[in-house]
């Protein structure tokens, strides 16, 4: 298997995510288990909501909260405060599915979290190797606003991907960058015309098993989907699956906003277009961000 042949990736690599929630404080301590601390607190200013364009102009003033790894200089997730938002189960709406972020011991972190009584999450999918390679061994969690996380240990390269390798994780530090976004969408060939514009790298098409879907929506476990990867710089990918069932509806949007609830969207270096919110697919939205100049 390899990659299709095209221009390596302008864009990249992943930043954070932004979730939309009611209340900050269930986050926050469920993902302190996690490792993550409150790294910068704040009102969002016009500034920060005028970057974002129309669909972030509601934004200002609510209130923000970065989540990151200790130490690290930069958030792995922004929470943005709108009371009344209901949690966004991922797995019954189009739009961000999950996000997959390097962790360095996936068994270990599943001990720890199961001692703390689930610390606010759920276990849908526990530790195992992936049928993909098994140097890929993940555990899939639900948190607090409905978002679902794939925590990876990754212990040898997996040609023909281009991610991070577990080993590289900084010493002290057991929860590494988000690596992959996974959206659901109504059309990946939609979702993949819609990556093309940003400096998208190679995208391959194959159809898989995606267990927690076929878990959620009462399918046999060996249904395959049809799902596409996308590469961007920085050992980063999207995976798009193409979901069309019944039991999947439309985004759930924030309270009073055209955003989705819970899992809104994903930040991405980019340069290729003009910084902002987009949509590449229903509920999907992507922040385009300058790329970070050393």
């Amino acid at each position: 298997m390899s990659l299709p042949v095209s221009n390596p990736p302008s864009a990249g690599p992943l930043l954070h995510a932004t979730l939309i929630v009611a209340d900050a404080a269930p986050l926050v301590a469920a993902y302190a288990h996690l490792g993550l601390v409150v790294q910068h607190e704040s009102r969002i200013a016009e500034s920060d909501a005028g970057a974002w364009g129309a669909a972030g102009s509601h934004l200002v003033g609510r209130r923000r909260v970065d989540l990151g790894p200790l130490g690290a200089a930069e958030p792995l997730l922004r929470l943005i405060v709108v009371p009344g938002t209901a949690p966004r189960p991922t797995r019954w709406h189009h739009g961000w599915l999950a996000l997959e972020i390097l962790v360095r011991d996936v068994d270990t972190l599943a001990t720890r979290l199961a001692m703390a009584g689930g610390a606010g999450f759920q276990v849908v999918g526990p530790p195992a190797d992936l049928d993909v390679s098994p140097a890929i061994r993940a555990m899939q969690l639900v948190g607090p606003a409905g978002e679902m996380l794939y925590l990876t240990q990754v212990k040898a390269e997996v040609p023909p991907f281009a991610i991070p390798l577990s080993s590289r994780l900084p010493q002290g530090q057991d929860l590494g960058p988000l690596f992959i976004a996974v959206m659901a969408t109504p059309s990946r060939a939609a979702a993949l015309a819609a990556c093309a514009p940003l400096g998208a790298g190679p995208a391959l098409q194959f159809e898989t098993k995606v267990t927690v879907l076929n878990r959620a929506l009462g399918h046999a476990l060996d249904k395959r989907w049809p799902v596409a990867t996308v590469q961007w710089a920085g050992e980063c990918l999207f995976e798009i699956d193409e979901v069309v069932d019944p039991g999947v509806r439309p985004p759930l949007a924030a309270a009073g906003q055209s955003l989705p609830a819970g899992l809104a969207w994903i930040a991405i270096a980019c340069d290729a277009v003009p910084a902002g919110l987009r949509e590449l697919s229903p509920g999907a939205w992507i922040e385009c961000c300058p790329p970070r100049r050393s």
